[in-house]
């Protein structure tokens, strides 16, 4: 017996996508934000149930964990990080090497007072410049304590060339504030986290990384060893958001920055593949927000950059963009409107009809008074609704001071978040030229709402997939084990031995492997030499290398660097070499989609009332249980799941592939 299990914890649901022997399932729990491990061991545990064993006998037979967690994104929301120290190189105390520390995009990061500037830096071809006092370190580094820092980030400008002074500055701290003390302070050094030669970007990347890391350590390593009690001997693999999985030792804290959704766009990828389709979008609709983005040819891969909160950092990652309105997102009325979000009820209280405790109107209250959402099976019956509650919060926060009925004001508040979805899916595909025919739909809201923002598009075909409700955690189940290396480049390229420091970083990667179980053997190897435009140095582009830099690998560079709108003026300067490495995981092998037959009309088991804009109609309501390969949907219709519920319109037909996925069909194509 092998099982593999894959959880994702969500703003407000943790799920679970796990296999035994090929056959897939899924589960769902509540998120626990007071402790992410409890929700994480609560899903372990309603999985063991599903599979009829005790934890400890099925972690017994588990070949891989996979775990995506949303604690640092948490943390940055909601502001919970510690007060940050930074030592930076003298005179760039205020401008933090370009960008203006008070006032500046990420002052809720750090406090002016707890920056101060040390006189050394490092040269143009790598010479440390200055002189590093061993007293004078620690009187700076004992006035940034008195100032209230809790953590210290030692940016020194150039280190990304060498990185002595860093790590010499680390370790004056490291012997007079020492682990065991109380008063010992956690250092990061820029130069371990990025080796960009943006001294800012890479400054950057190190606070982000300071500011999640101790309380994300914390939580990881909880959860790793709560499972190692119950029998669990493998490590604990952490998704990072550049698309692959690493033990919790080998994790760069920023690098699990909104793992999840780069988690269902890999998924996206690989279904994409399997079923044909070349070009598409994705709508990961959760509890809290709706993320976008690409499947397909056109699915762009790891960016070398990405934004969080306003600060951009230098972390390889896929990037989906998030929209306000999910489950949970909040209604009201402003300025006579129907607004939505971007606040959200979350896991706890949750929407007014969980009876929770919650006092806002949300989306899942309007889907339930509307008729999309049963009271009595939502989440396969695990919760029971309460819609008097739901009614009673739209009445009194929307209906009334809009004059208008409950199932009006609910019905706007639908129209709302469909809206809003149509118009950032619009954009996205305009702002990548993607002209997508195909809707990709998941989390546990993507399948109600998706073919009505379909319809709004002009999209003419949308997938629902088995998996859909629980997507992030499946997206991580192909994802296998992966590290990135990174080298600086401080020579002229002549001088520069490619070789020799590749096969540095590989010897580097078979280490960090063997700590994960695989022998050199199993590991394969991408080669990049990394660009940057000499303007700017944020611009990154990344090309694959043999055992040198040619002139054509020059041009591809540049050809990339300027699509992304660079001036043409602007050189380009090779500045690193990157070694990928990639060791396999298990798997779950994917159901053949192809169907040959004929779709054939399936008669549903039930109906609802669901309001379709001026009045409710009786709808066919189908348990997708219940559906086969090659049964066909007519719209509108219900299809109803333990984790979702798909809504058919009556422009579209659903039709059952030989996965079982559900293609919502327009009726004119």
């Amino acid at each position: 017996m092998s099982i593999t299990i894959d959880i994702d914890t969500g703003g407000t649901f943790t799920d679970g996508f796990i296999t035994q022997d090929g056959e897939a399932f899924s589960v769902k729990v509540d998120t626990t934000p007071h402790d992410l491990t409890e929700g994480f061991l609560n899903c372990l545990e309603t999985a063991s149930e599903r599979l009829g064993m005790s934890l400890t006998e099925t972690l017994k037979q588990t070949s891989v964990i996979r775990y995506s967690t949303t604690y640092g994104t948490n943390t940055i929301i909601q502001r919970t990080g510690p007060n940050l120290g930074v030592l930076v190189s003298d005179g760039h105390e205020g401008d933090l090497y370009g960008e203006a520390a008070e006032g500046s995009a990420y002052d809720w990061l750090l406090s002016q007072n707890l920056v101060l500037g040390v006189p050394v830096s490092i040269g143009e071809t790598g010479e440390v410049e200055g002189e590093i006092v061993q007293d004078q370190i620690r009187k700076k580094v004992i006035e940034l304590l008195e100032a209230g820092a809790r953590g210290l980030v030692v940016g020194i400008k150039g280190s990304h060339k060498n990185d002595a002074a860093e790590t010499q500055i680390r370790e004056i701290v490291r012997n007079e504030f020492p682990r065991h003390f109380l008063g010992s302070l956690p250092t990061l050094v820029s130069s371990e986290v990025s080796q960009s030669r943006d001294d800012g970007l890479r400054l950057r990347t190190a606070l982000i990384s300071a500011y999640i890391h101790h309380g994300l350590a914390r939580h990881l390593y909880k959860a790793e060893e709560e499972i190692r009690r119950r029998g669990y001997t493998k490590p604990l693999l952490v998704v990072h958001a550049n698309g692959s999985v690493a033990r919790v030792a080998k994790s760069v804290a920023a690098h699990t920055y909104n793992s999840g959704p780069a988690a269902g766009l890999v998924g996206s990828n690989e279904l994409g593949a399997d079923i044909g389709v070349e070009s598409g979008l994705t709508l990961d609709i959760g509890g809290t927000s709706t993320d976008i983005g690409a499947v397909g040819e056109i699915w762009k891969g790891v960016e070398s950059s990405v934004t969080v909160d306003g600060v951009s950092i230098d972390v390889p990652a896929i990037v989906a963009e998030s929209l306000g309105g999910g489950g949970g997102s909040i209604a009201r009325v402003e300025d006579g409107d129907v607004k939505v979000g971007p606040q959200s009820a979350g896991a706890y209280p949750g929407p007014m009809c969980y009876g929770l405790g919650g006092d806002s109107p949300t989306v899942t209250d309007a889907n339930l008074v509307l008729g999309y959402l049963d009271a009595e099976t939502f989440l396969g019956g695990g919760r029971n609704l309460d819609v008097e509650k739901a009614r009673q919060g739209i009445s009194e926060n929307i209906a009334e001071p809009l004059g208008i009925s409950v199932e009006e004001a609910a019905w706007r508040i639908r129209q709302t978040v469909d809206q809003v979805i149509a118009d950032g899916l619009t954009s996205y595909g305009e702002a990548r030229n993607i002209s997508a025919d195909v809707l990709f739909a998941y989390g546990g809201g993507g399948p109600t709402h998706v073919a009505t923002v379909a319809d709004l598009i002009n999209v003419s075909t949308a997938y629902c997939f088995p998996m859909s409700p629980v997507f992030s955690a499946y997206g991580s189940s192909r994802m296998d084990i992966s590290h990135l290396y990174e080298t600086s480049v401080i020579e002229d390229s002549s001088n520069v031995s490619v070789d020799e420091m590749v096969d540095g970083m590989k010897e580097e990667a078979q280490r960090d492997m063997l700590g994960e179980g695989f022998d050199a053997s199993s590991v394969t190897y991408e080669i990049q030499a990394g660009f940057t435009l000499e303007a700017d140095p944020q611009t990154k582009a990344h090309v694959a290398l043999e055992s040198e830099v040619t002139d054509a690998v020059i041009a591809e560079a540049k050809s990339i660097l300027l699509s992304e709108g660079s001036g043409e003026e602007s050189s380009v300067v090779w500045d690193s070499v990157r070694v990928k490495a990639t060791a396999p995981s298990p798997h779950p092998e994917l159901e053949n989609p192809d169907f040959s037959g004929d779709y054939q009309p399936k008669d549903a088991g039930s109906s609802r009332s669901v309001w379709t804009g001026d009045t409710f109609e009786e709808v066919p309501v189908h348990e997708v249980l219940a559906l086969s390969a090659g049964d066909l949907v007519e719209g509108p219709a219900i299809i109803e799941s333990d984790f979702t519920t798909i809504f058919v319109t009556q422009n579209r037909n659903a039709c059952i592939d030989g996965a079982k996925n559900i293609v919502l069909r327009s009726k004119d194509s």
